[in-house]
């Protein structure tokens, strides 16, 4: 029973890939993993990462844990869903348990691995494992796209920006987090609201544009400022760091316009995606990041151009 829901557990993880986009699990599998792996394999032993990197692991495990809503469920067709939990936890830390021992941490590794065993024993909130939604009151209620995409991908929006906050340790930690934050908030637009949201605030196509790149762009800036002033720490490196900040929030405002540029009612769009990827990767090249600044004015007048069809449709 426990090996047929691990199982489907890892079924669940393989369909909801499916959300990501095919393009960027290949760059998270190919180009990502392996220098994580490497730079696990290189730290790992050197002080404080044999502390950091365990403790970030078991936070990420107990935030899924509290979170879990099928606890309940479990505990009512299984009589022993903890022992699942142990199993699940176990399995997916398995990685880390491997490197602490292969490095002879024999003592970091049975806290970790005791760490785990509380986490996977103790019961969920009730209010938690019930409640189906997250509360963003910081996010305004125009801004349907984040107010979804936090909810489907808040455990991974954590795990990015809390190594970011650690970016005056090494540099290297400011970079992952800001590449992966943005590649994770422009994916918020790859599915088109229906007409009538379009619509609601009655402004024309140009206006409407301007002031949802101004405030989704200038919120992503507030976001990302605590990392940005803790990469600012390292004297030689702070033009490279306001240049990527700047990268950033250029490609979010390139992800909103490249929306409205290819705007269809109600629909879907794995190209924008697949863009939104390709621009984020190109731009790890800074000189390169200025291309998108150019193409952003060509994107403004098509989209103003598409817009307009559905603004004045009802006129």
């Amino acid at each position: 029973m426990v090996f047929r829901l691990i199982r489907l557990r890892l079924l669940q993880v393989y369909r909801g890939s499916g959300d990501v986009g095919l393009f960027r699990v290949l760059f998270l599998a190919v180009v990502i993993l392996p220098l994580v792996t490497l730079f696990l394999v290189q730290r790992i032993s050197v002080h404080p990462w044999p502390y950091i990197i365990p403790g970030s692991i078991l936070y990420v495990t107990w935030l899924v844990h509290s979170r879990r809503r099928d606890y309940h469920f479990l505990a009512a067709i299984f009589f022993r869903p903890r022992v699942l939990f142990l199993w699940e936890y176990l399995l997916f830390t398995l990685p880390v348990t491997a490197l602490l021992l292969s490095e002879a941490l024999y003592i970091h590794a049975i806290v970790f691995t005791a760490a785990i065993i509380i986490i996977a024993f103790s019961v969920p909130s009730r209010n938690l494992v019930n409640s189906r939604t997250v509360k963003l009151r910081i996010i305004p209620a125009g801004m349907f796209e984040w107010q979804s995409g936090i909810r489907k991908n808040l455990v991974v929006l954590v795990l990015f920006y809390v190594p970011g906050l650690f970016g005056f340790y090494h540099l290297w930690l400011s970079g992952f987090s800001l590449l992966f934050l943005t590649l994770v908030f422009v994916s918020f637009y790859s599915e088109y609201e229906p007409r009538n949201m379009l619509i609601a605030g009655g402004s024309g196509s140009l206006q409407f544009l301007l002031g949802k790149v101004a405030r989704h762009t200038s919120l992503f800036a507030m976001i990302l400022l605590p990392l940005i002033i803790t990469a600012l720490v390292h004297e030689e490196f702070r033009w490279l760091s306001a240049g990527y900040f700047l990268a950033s929030l250029n490609l979010m405002a390139f992800s909103i316009l490249l929306k409205y540029y290819q705007y269809r009612p109600e629909a879907y769009s794995g190209a924008h995606q697949m863009l939104t990827t390709l621009a984020c990767i190109i731009s790890i090249i800074l000189p390169a990041a200025l291309f998108f600044v150019l193409f952003n004015l060509f994107l403004i007048v098509g989209a103003t151009r598409n817009l307009k069809t559905y603004f004045d449709a009802g006129n």
